[in-house]
Formats: C-alpha cells, structure tokens, sequence
C-alpha cells in the first residue's frame, strides 16, 4: 500500500485481507482484475446489498480518479512520469478511515514499517472487535470511544511498546472524546474545508500530530490532493531530481527530451524554490516546506499524488526511470469474488469496480 496502510495481510496466493467498515474484507488479484469478498462482519446491515461494499472499495481506493490522465499531465511537466505511468501504475492515494490514518502515523515518526504495523496490530488487538473467520481472527480498528474506555491509556500503551508515544495518544483521546460528541465525525467534517492549510493546523493541535503526519491525514483521509508529506526520503527526491532540472530553465537553448516543462507565470517562482532548495545542506524545517512548495508548483493539482508515484518509483530501485518498464501493478478493477469462504456478503456474478483510465483497463 506504498507506505499508506499497514493493516492488510497476506493470506494467500496475490490475497491481501484486512479488518475494515466491521466487516473482514479480502481481495483477490487477477491477471485482469481484483476480487473482493467479505469474510466476516459484525454489523450484518450495513453491508447487506453488495453494492454498499462494492461502493465504499470504490472510494477507499478512489478509483473515480483518472490515474491515466493524471500521469499524462505528470509528463508533460516532467517526461519521467510517462515510465513511472508503467512501473508504478497501481499507485494510488488511499481514502482511508481517518481515525486509523491519525492513529497510524502518530506511531510511524522514527519508526519503520515492520515496527509500525506491529504496534498498530497490538493497538487493534487490544480495544479493537474480534471477527472469526475462515483464514483466522481479524480485529477491527477501534473507534476513539473504545479506548477512551480504558482509565489508564497511556499505562497500556506503553506496556503495548509505544514508548514516548504512549502520551501523546492518551492526550489525543482524551481531546478529541471530550471535546466532540462523535470524534470520527468532527474530524471527518475537516474534508469540507477547502483549505489545506487550515485543516493541517486543526490537525497539528492534537499531541502527536506533526507536519508530516498532518499531510498524510489531509491527504489518505481528507481530500486535500496538494498535500505533500515530506520526510528525508522525499526531500532527498526533490533535491536529486529537480534541482538541476529545474535550474536549466534559467538557460535560453534547446533542452533535451528529459527537461521539465513549466508555464512561463510560474517559472520564476520554480526557479527561485529549486535555487533555495539546492542551497540546503541538511532537512531542516525550511528546506522541507521549500521541497513541499515545488512539488505543489510542479504537479498542482493532485501533487501529493505525483508524490506518491515519485516516493514509490523510488523504493523500487526506479531512480534511473529510464530503466525497462516492468509489468504493471493492477489494482483498479474489482469483482466481487463468487465463492467466499465465510459468511459472505452477498453478491451477483459480473459486478465490477472499474478505475477512470482511458488507457488501461486496471491499475
């Protein structure tokens, strides 16, 4: 999930499976296509025609958005986004429930995947809702009332191995379940505000919410598609492959086929944050915000999309993306799988989810 979620598990053959909306949702990937099929629930009603389902994996893998003409407006900014469109195809930004997007990456500063995902499995087990189900026990992610219930939040969360962080979430719950009569839905209001700057510092007023973790929620959660969390990785990305790019600009002449692509009413304002960001030697403060405003100048709108492909082709060894194009990444078609295991949601032969790409049928 490139670094977005850290709840779905692998069981089985391209079988990812994961607690979400109180039902076990498991997805198979086809050549062609992905399956879904509920394993489990808790609530039978909120889910009983399969079309709610089909609807709500619709818009957690936001698959409404053209990530095809996306790329395509990528690459005439910069042309390497024409290889990452192949290599990274199935990249998308999550809509991920916001409370467990909050609660995830208040864990993940300082921290690796392995270490996050541990931690978030020991949170779920203990305040999160068991369902049984055929590949075994799933718990769901609880909601701010369930661990406002435990008297001693930060004793259990440190006893779980959050450390310093224990404090910070027992600050958190203890704001956002005494200042609101339904937490998720206050924070879920922060998607009406066209204002990215103003929901990033409602969010940075709960403990724990940095920066960085409050891009991650504007973005996975809350709609805010400019939101661009930076971290060392991203700012490293910005200084390798669009400093020297961008700087060319400042030069009459004909520029090679790799060139970045700016509009003349904005080139000035690129020019003068690729010259500011080659000047910082270390990430500092400055030096991410200065990172975060060229990637927004370049790629707006969706430019924490373009971040995302960027970050991904990255982790895959992709920094030449020159490099042979592999096999595409397919996530974007979903089916609803005909024989589920276990107390399945019911559903009807031929239902599919499709993505918005002109180009390819899967993502």
């Amino acid at each position: 999930m490139c670094g977005q979620a850290f709840r779905w598990k692998a069981t089985g053959e391209r079988e990812w499976t994961c607690a979400l909306w109180d039902n076990v949702i498991d997805l198979k990937q086809t050549p062609e296509t992905v399956l879904y099929r509920s394993l489990g629930h808790i609530s039978a009603d909120r889910f009983k025609k399969p079309e709610l389902l089909a609807d709500e994996l619709q818009k957690y893998f936001q698959l409404d958005e053209d990530l095809g003409a996306l790329c395509d407006r990528w690459a005439s900014v910069d042309p390497d986004f024409a290889i990452l469109r192949q290599t990274q195809l199935g990249v998308r930004a999550l809509r991920q429930p916001v409370v467990e997007n909050m609660f995830t990456f208040i864990a993940s500063s300082n921290n690796n995947i392995k270490r996050i995902t541990m931690l978030i499995d020991k949170l779920c087990r203990q305040y999160g809702h068991p369902i049984d189900t055929a590949k075994g026990t799933f718990y769901t992610f609880p909601t701010v009332r369930d661990i406002a219930e435990d008297k001693d939040i930060e004793g259990t969360f440190t006893r779980l191995g959050f450390g310093y962080r224990a404090k910070y979430y027992a600050k958190t719950v203890e704001r956002l379940s005494t200042g609101h009569e339904c937490p998720e839905q206050f924070l879920l209001g922060l998607r009406a505000s066209p204002s990215w700057e103003h929901v990033k510092a409602q969010l940075m007023q709960f403990n724990g919410v940095g920066p960085k973790v409050a891009d991650c929620i504007c973005l996975m959660s809350l709609d805010k598609i400019d939101a661009v969390p930076v971290d060392t990785h991203i700012w490293q990305i910005a200084k390798r492959r669009y400093v020297d790019r961008v700087l060319a600009l400042r030069f009459d002449g004909v520029l090679n086929s790799q060139a970045i692509q700016v509009a003349e009413s904005k080139r000035e304002s690129v020019i003068g944050l690729a010259r500011e960001l080659s000047m910082a030697k270390a990430p500092t403060t400055k030096a991410y915000e200065t990172a975060q405003k060229l990637f927004v100048e370049l790629f707006s709108p969706h430019a924490g999309w373009a971040q995302l492909l960027l970050f991904s082709g990255d982790l895959d060894g992709s920094k030449d993306t020159k490099k042979s194009a592999k096999q595409p990444k397919r996530k974007a078609n979903i089916k609803p799988a005909t024989k589920p295991d276990r107390d399945p949601v019911e559903t009807k032969d031929g239902m599919s989810l499709r993505s918005k790409n002109k180009r390819n049928k899967a993502d």
